[in-house]
Order: structure tokens, then C-alpha cells, then sequence
């Protein structure tokens, strides 16, 4: 990209100014920005940087000034941005009703504010200097900031609708996880590796051996541990323990209502935990009562 941008400065001009250099590094820069994600579809993100090089070059064949160009460049970036997040956040998952995945949709959000406020400092120092330019920049600033006023005095997120929002709060009521793990619908490449994951907790077992840790997942699927983490947390809305935890409190149900006589020592062992303790507390989170109160509940019903 820049070889080519930098072609086309040398054939108008001849060697081009320090300036224009930096403006064609900052576009290839664009380019990796605009790259799809690992575990998005790839045909987005590859359109956006054909379609940003293409800007690019023909606002050098015009030869327009380099305030138009970046601003050019950083207002694709802006459109760009905010239609992967309605994407993303198009849908509701079972992970939003995960009281501790919401906050950090909060926070990936907050980022874009920010970043959408640092675009409009590069439009203030690009118009200004022009008197429309002034205006329309006034008129930007003036609409940004009535959104903003709205998002804080409503406390919304200006990507969701309130509908979609107050369904994903009711959701989040009450504590603990609320949605079961279960296989994605999707072809992405994190989906595909979740439900690898899905798969071999179901069919292997492997969270009934008690040192069962990330790594031995890992190796079971052939990935690294931060992506299979990441790829855990994104579509269960659980990190990896919490994930082995909620297999081995289904697993430790299943044994109750085989055998109510069961010990809670001996359900806790044969279900994978290395304490009584540590079953009482995850048993609690996932299935909202107590091992001794489900299993009472289990014996009033024969």
C-alpha cells in the first residue's frame, strides 16, 4: 500500500515531501487496523481494506489535500468500526445474560466512545481553519454532544436499543449463571473451537480427574491456551474453571438422583473436585441451592 501511494506521489511531484510519506505510512497502518479479528468472517474486514485502499488512491490521483485524506481515511475507519460493533452486537447471546459478561460489553463500548471523540479532535484541527468548516464541525460537535448527554442521562449504550437493552438487564437479575453451555450456531473460528470444546466435555469427561487443568484442553484441541481461553469466556460467558465447575456440578446432579444416599465427599471425589468445599460453592452457583437441599427436594419426590 504504501510503495504504491508513495509511486504515485513520485510520478506527480517527483520525491515526495516527509509529510506525505507519513500520510502513506498512516494509511497501510489503516489497512492492519481494518484486518478481520480472528473469529470474525473474513469477507467484512477484506472488503473495508480493498475499499480503504482504493480511497486512498484515488484522493492521490486527485490530489487532495492531506487533511482530506486523513479525514478521509479516519471517518472509513469511524464507519467501519461502528458496523462491526452493531454486528456484534446485533444479536442476543446466551453470554449477555451473564451479569459478569455485560460489564465488559460496557467497557468494549466505552473504547469506542473514546475513540470516536479522539476523531472528532482531527476533525476540528482539519475544518476550523475554514469558516464552513468551522460550522459544520460546531453542528458535529453539538450533535456528538446531545448523544452523549442522552447516553450518560440514560445509561445506554447508543448501539443497542433500549428494548434489546432492557433484555439483556432483566436477564442479568438475580446472581449466579443463568444459560447452560451449549454448541454455538455459527461457522466462525472460535465458535468452531467451543463447540470442539463442547464436544469433548460431553463425550471424554475430562473434568472428573481432579488436576485437570487449561493446558490439557489445549493440547486436546491442538490450540493455544490464551485463544481456547478466550474463545471459553466469549461464547459461555465462563472463564475455564467455571466452565469445569458447571460439567462437574451436572455430572455430581446426575449421581444424586442415581443414588440420593450418596455422601457429599463421595459425590465431590467422584465428580472431579479436590473439596467438599469447593463442591458446596459451585454447586450453589450453578444449580442455586445446596447439594443438601437438592438432594431433600430429590427424596420428597419418591
Amino acid at each position: 500500500m504504501m510503495p504504491l501511494l508513495t509511486l504515485c506521489d513520485f510520478l506527480a511531484d517527483g520525491i515526495p515531501h516527509p509529510s506525505m510519506l507519513c500520510v502513506n505510512l498512516w494509511y497501510a497502518l489503516q489497512l492492519l487496523i481494518l484486518y478481520p479479528l480472528p473469529h470474525e468472517e473474513t469477507l467484512p474486514g477484506a472488503a473495508a481494506c480493498v475499499s480503504a485502499a482504493g480511497i486512498a488512491l484515488l484522493l492521490k490521483l486527485l490530489a487532495a489535500p492531506q487533511w482530506l485524506m486523513l479525514m478521509s481515511g479516519a471517518f472509513w475507519v469511524f464507519l467501519f468500526s461502528v458496523h462491526r460493533s452493531v454486528h456484534r452486537f446485533s444479536d442476543i447471546p446466551p453470554l449477555f445474560m451473564v451479569s459478569t459478561v455485560w460489564p465488559g460489553t460496557l467497557d468494549y463500548l466505552e473504547l469506542f466512545h473514546t475513540a470516536a471523540y479522539q476523531f472528532m479532535a482531527l476533525g476540528v484541527l482539519s475544518l476550523t481553519p475554514y469558516v464552513a468548516g468551522s460550522w459544520i464541525m460546531m453542528g458535529l460537535l453539538a450533535l456528538f454532544f446531545g448523544l452523549h448527554y442522552y447516553r450518560i442521562y440514560t445509561r445506554s449504550t447508543l448501539f443497542l436499543g433500549s428494548r434489546k437493552e432492557k433484555t439483556i438487564k432483566q436477564g442479568q437479575k438475580g446472581s449466579g449463571y443463568k444459560q447452560p453451555v451449549q454448541y454455538v450456531d455459527s461457522e466462525s473460528r472460535s465458535a468452531i473451537l467451543f463447540n470442539e470444546v463442547v464436544k469433548i466435555m460431553e463425550v471424554r469427561k475430562p473434568y472428573l480427574q481432579e488436576d485437570f487443568v487449561l493446558e490439557d484442553l489445549a493440547r486436546m484441541t491442538r490450540t493455544n491456551r490464551l485463544y481456547l481461553s478466550k474463545s471459553i469466556n466469549f461464547h459461555s460467558g465462563r472463564n475455564f474453571n467455571q466452565l469445569v465447575n458447571y460439567y462437574r456440578v451436572k455430572y455430581a446432579v446426575v449421581l444424586m438422583k442415581k443414588d440420593p444416599g450418596l455422601k457429599m465427599s463421595e459425590i465431590a471425589s467422584m465428580s472431579g473436585f479436590h473439596t467438599t468445599v469447593s463442591f458446596n460453592m459451585a454447586f450453589k452457583l450453578n444449580e442455586h441451592t445446596t447439594p443438601s437441599e437438592f438432594v431433600r427436594s430429590l427424596k420428597k419426590l419418591t
